[in-house]
């Protein structure tokens, strides 16, 4: 069985490398994970992820998964930090590096191949992201609140599959300086040009409030660890925000104490008879995982949102026959999508990224193991 390896060096060639049929087939397969996770039985053979608490605050957690075809786990590193960083704060520590190493064994544990998956989690975070956003009949103005390696998958990845329906980019951080690392890195960029027709800063640059920039906004990335939520309620749900819908894609708060997202707007989502009953389906909020959400996402538990208002993406596509109301909804309407990530992402986009490797020569593969 042969094996192989691809480092942080390799996941970052073919990842920067990508082309917008190479992100399609990442796309498809990711789609195809997620429908068997939520249609097709899959989610009852998915180990319980485990996280273990060293006394020095080392923190280690374990994501293992299968699939009829394969069995994989992902191994992440926390080192100790002197405290969690704000949403922004330049003052505060900032997030060390996570580790991260992805393992892959065929059904029956012969195992094909081992990632660096530093780069990989966010860019299959932000795909995540992309498997609704890429249908949304307007996207003009993005907001991306954060400036790490999430924010830059979302930027690069919405530009990517939407270039030509794109004119404005804004990112919200606090740090000047780690914006504008993330605006230079995205501009000059070697190996893509950035379309000459989408504007990109970073919020302060405009005399714009952020109420304005939020409610002008078609689709809104948040990418950061808050732990208070990153915009109020009100800024969506006044009389004249609600004259237009967004998409809004909340991925960057993974612990019952954060929320990116105020509670309040979740509330108002939900109702089925409240302020955004004509822009939402049946008061849904689109998730990756229900039983993770449920776990995990803290303004999900915050809000007391029902299970029952959680709507899986594999569910929807790996539906047959989709109400038009819901295509409305998805294109036109007032969407939310929070994510925690569940294993068979990993795997779906892990063995994904092996078969493009082998096909453009990258990594190193040992002919046996």
């Amino acid at each position: 069985m042969a094996f192989t390896v691809l480092s942080d060096h390799n996941v970052k060639q073919l990842l920067s490398e990508l082309s917008l049929n190479d992100t399609h087939e990442l796309i498809t397969a990711l789609q195809a994970g997620l429908v068997a996770y939520s249609c097709q039985n899959e989610q009852q053979y998915q180990p319980e992820r485990s996280v273990i608490s060293r006394p020095d605050g080392q923190r280690s957690l374990f994501m293992p998964a299968t699939t009829p075809q394969s069995i994989g786990v992902k191994i992440v590193g926390i080192a100790p930090s002197s405290g969690l960083p704000s949403a922004f704060s330049e003052a505060s520590p900032r997030p060390p590096a996570l580790c991260s190493v992805l393992t892959l064994c065929n059904a029956v544990g012969e195992a094909v191949g081992i990632l660096n998956a530093a780069e990989l989690t966010a860019f299959r975070t932000a795909l995540g992201s992309m498997l609704l956003y890429k249908s949304r009949k307007e996207t003009g103005n993005i907001v991306v609140f954060g400036s790490g390696k999430q924010a830059q998958w979302h930027i690069r990845l919405a530009v990517l599959l939407r270039a030509q329906d794109i004119r404005k980019i804004v990112v919200v951080n606090r740090s000047y300086k780690r914006a504008q690392r993330l605006i230079d890195s995205l501009v000059k960029d070697s190996h893509t040009s950035w379309p000459s027709h989408i504007t990109l800063y970073q919020f302060g640059e405009s005399n714009e409030s952020l109420e304005d920039l939020v409610a002008d906004a078609d689709a809104i990335f948040c990418t950061t660890p808050a732990t208070e939520p990153l915009f109020l309620a009100r800024f969506l749900t006044s009389a004249s925000a609600r004259r237009k819908t967004r998409y809004i894609a909340a991925i960057g708060s993974y612990r019952l104490n954060m929320a990116e997202i105020d509670p309040e707007l979740l509330k108002a989502i939900v109702d089925d008879s409240g302020i955004f009953s004509q822009h939402v389906w049946e008061g849904h909020i689109t998730v990756d995982t229900r039983d993770g959400c449920l776990q995990e996402a803290g303004e999900l538990v915050s809000a007391g949102i029902n299970p029952s208002k959680m709507l899986e993406v594999g569910r929807i596509f790996g539906s047959e026959n989709i109400p038009s109301a819901q295509t409305e909804w998805l294109e036109r309407g007032f969407v939310v999508y929070k994510s925690v990530g569940v294993g068979v992402m990993d795997m779906a986009v892990g063995h994904q990224l092996l078969q493009l490797a082998k096909a453009k020569g990258i990594g190193t593969t040992l002919a046996t193991f």
